[in-house]
């Protein structure tokens, strides 16, 4: 499951902040993904609605990865901006090294979407079924590539429990976001 958390607060919210007539300024909503890609699309989905309720512009900062959860984990904790993310940011910390605490330095706020994996493949492949990637997978090793949204994401995961489920060798190629993934799928580069 993919699981996209609105705000995980940059710093503890301040409570003062609300007790001042939060918001009197624009919210920020830092994706730390490309436009185009899933975590994107739901964050603007959110925005307008948000926005009129709130009486306030939401505002989608797209900042790559780790530098858009830096951003996020390093702002003012005063309620102001929010990282949009899936739940990459809690594995994140097992792959790198990090310039902040995911423990300390952000608060979850909300759960906005649970969204599941999925296995799409270009139109023009003949691969049309999990059995089909399967036995392609077993007969050709290393030959078929799959995509996901980057290093350590959901999707990076979901390719590798498949791979050892499986027994397969399929070889992962990380995007920097939904997006470019999709993209590249749909022109049958992976």
């Amino acid at each position: 499951m993919n699981r996209v958390l609105l705000g995980i607060l940059a710093g503890a919210f301040s409570l003062s902040a609300l007790a001042q007539g939060w918001p009197a300024k624009p919210v920020c909503f830092v994706v730390p993904y490309p436009p185009g890609g899933g975590t994107d699309v739901i964050a603007r989905i959110v925005q307008n609605r948000l926005s009129e309720a709130l009486g306030q512009p939401i505002v989608i900062e797209n900042r790559g990865g780790a530098v858009g959860t830096e951003a996020a984990a390093k702002a003012a904790p005063d309620g102001y901006t929010f990282l949009f993310t899936p739940s990459s940011h809690t594995i994140n910390p097992l792959l790198y090294k990090l310039s902040y605490d995911v423990e300390r330095d952000l608060v979850p706020v909300t759960l906005i979407v649970s969204v599941p994996q999925l296995v799409a493949a270009n139109t023009g492949s003949p691969l049309r079924s999990m059995q089909d990637v399967v036995s392609t997978a077993r007969a050709y090793p290393g030959k078929l590539h799959y995509a996901s949204v980057g290093a350590g994401t959901p999707s990076h995961i979901g390719g590798e429990l498949l791979k050892s489920k499986a027994g397969i060798d399929i070889v992962h190629v990380p995007y920097k976001g939904g997006g470019p993934a999709v993209t590249d799928t749909l022109g049958g580069q992976v």
